[in-house]
């Protein structure tokens, strides 16, 4: 009986809490979620460089519907973990990969770092580890290229994780294939020790991943000039599931042509966000002018670019467009209005242009055009060229796809780009919702195609092919492979 009471007991006060609204269904504070959304919208209307785009028939998103979907998500929120959820839907409706909601972090004291570790003191693992390199295990082809029949490895390959190769076709062809999985230096550890003798002596940390990157650079040149000498028909790039890394993704298309290659029109958000990238290049730009005394034709193309950073920088601080009708209605992308942007120079630097080949002074040339560190390699290839995307081949990657597309470099076969274009052209720190402690992962920076459109939209293939029902990747690879065969007998 004393049980049964208990019981009874139990029951009545969990029923007198339900009543009372004590649960776990009204510990969710709307409010203060609803003030969370608010922030996170007026972040984007401020900072968010895609934002015009996205509000754009032709991105494909419905900013409109995503604002309705996500408002009635929170309205409907029982507890914190679906409010949470209902703010990251929102931003995944955008099919933007740099852009996010990261979790929180843990209140605490700051830590000291370690004592940081000279790699030039240590062996080639722990040293090439020290400096960064990761070492991230074999890097097969996208598709099983290396397993079709007629397929032969290039030998003498600095780095396992740089997959080159030629492949015999039936018809008597021969197609060179090169495997660049990152677009980042860093991650070919087996080429950092094969030049661990000379990264040892480096005179700094800097010089070391110069050396590395230089080192890199070379190992792929060296690889289409081997297929050059070898007489292959075309070259096929592989860049599928290519996670993006760095500005090489630009300069390394000026390998596959002897022709001038024009790097993307690049923006930047009319904010504090876009600050720190357009005083740094102005700061460089200046730099140059007044300690290196360049010459007449040198200093007027530094001159010009100096004035043209300069006047992005003061139009940070005049007032913005307000850019709120986004959540109401879509407007075209090129129909005038404004975007919140501001011009940034190229993909490729300041200036990358042909006037700027021309000048002696490599410092200064650096300064404008990024790709000049890579001028003894350029044209390391002349001849057709292909490019392998899938659905994982994203950032850097993209821009590396976009180039060698809208230069006519090559021919994009595969699967069309994950669409995370440009992401961030600062490190400029996430910023706080006030409630919820989430931060926001905002990109800051645009690259334009040659059509004029943002290369967020992602790259779509000159020569699709998609998956079938029932086909495993080596038939798919081989499917591929005729594809391209076709295509180099037809051009």
């Amino acid at each position: 009986m004393a049980t049964m009471r208990w019981m009874a007991g139990l029951l009545a006060a969990v029923g007198t809490l339900s009543a009372s609204g004590v649960s776990a269904a009204a510990a969710v504070d709307r409010d203060a979620w609803r003030a969370d959304y608010a922030v996170l919208k007026a972040a984007l209307q401020s900072d968010y460089a895609h934002l015009a785009w996205m509000a754009s028939p032709e991105s494909g998103v419905d900013l409109p519907t995503l604002d309705a979907r996500a408002q009635r998500d929170l309205a409907e929120a029982r507890n914190d973990a679906q409010a949470t959820q209902a703010l990251r839907s929102f931003l995944a409706g955008f099919h933007d990969g740099h852009l996010a909601l990261l979790d929180r972090l843990d209140a605490g004291g700051t830590s000291q770092p370690p004592r940081a570790v000279d790699p030039r003191t240590l062996g080639p693992s722990a040293g090439c580890a020290a400096l960064g390199v990761a070492d991230e295990g074999r890097q097969d082809f996208s598709l099983p290229l290396e397993t079709l029949p007629g397929y032969t490895p290039l030998d003498g390959q600095a780095d396992p994780a740089l997959r080159a190769g030629i492949l015999a076709l039936p018809e008597g062809r021969k197609v060179g294939v090169l495997r660049l999985h990152e677009f980042d230096a860093l991650r070919y550890p087996g080429l950092c020790h094969a030049l661990w003798p000379q990264l040892r002596h480096a005179d700094s940390i800097g010089d070391m991943r110069s050396v590395l990157v230089n080192g890199w650079v070379a190992m792929i040149a060296g690889s289409l000039r081997r297929f050059q000498h070898d007489g292959v028909d075309a070259v096929l790039v592989d860049i599928g599931d290519n996670p993006g890394g760095d500005d090489s993704g630009d300069t390394l298309a000026r390998l596959f042509t002897p022709r001038p290659v024009t790097s993307a029109t690049l923006l930047v958000s009319q904010s504090a966000a876009g600050k720190p990238y357009l005083d740094e290049q102005y700061e460089r730009l200046d730099d140059a002018l007044r300690r290196h005394h360049p010459a007449a034709t040198a200093s007027r193309l530094l001159t010009a670019e100096r004035a043209s950073f300069d006047a992005s920088r003061r139009a940070l601080s005049l007032p913005a467009c307000d850019l709120s009708w986004v959540w109401q209605t879509q407007q075209p992308w090129n129909g005038g209005q404004c975007r919140r942007l501001v011009a940034a120079g190229t993909s490729g630097g300041p200036l990358p242009s042909q006037a700027v080949d021309t000048l002696d002074d490599f410092l200064i040339a650096h300064r404008l055009d990024w790709a000049q560190d890579l001028r003894a390699h350029w044209g390391a290839w002349d001849g057709p060229v292909y490019v392998i995307t899938n659905g994982k081949t994203v950032s850097s990657a993209e821009m590396f796809a976009a180039r060698m597309q809208d230069n006519r470099i090559a021919r994009i076969v595969g699967i069309g780009s994950g669409g995370y274009g440009c992401g961030f052209m600062s490190g400029a720190p996430s910023r706080e919702l006030p409630h919820s402690h989430l931060r926001m992962r905002i990109p800051d920076c645009v690259r334009l195609r040659a059509d004029g459109t943002d290369e967020v939209a992602g790259i779509a293939p000159d020569l699709p092919i998609t998956p079938r029902a029932g086909e495993g990747a080596r038939a798919r690879a081989q499917r591929l492979l005729e594809t391209v065969a076709e295509d180099i007998t037809r051009h």
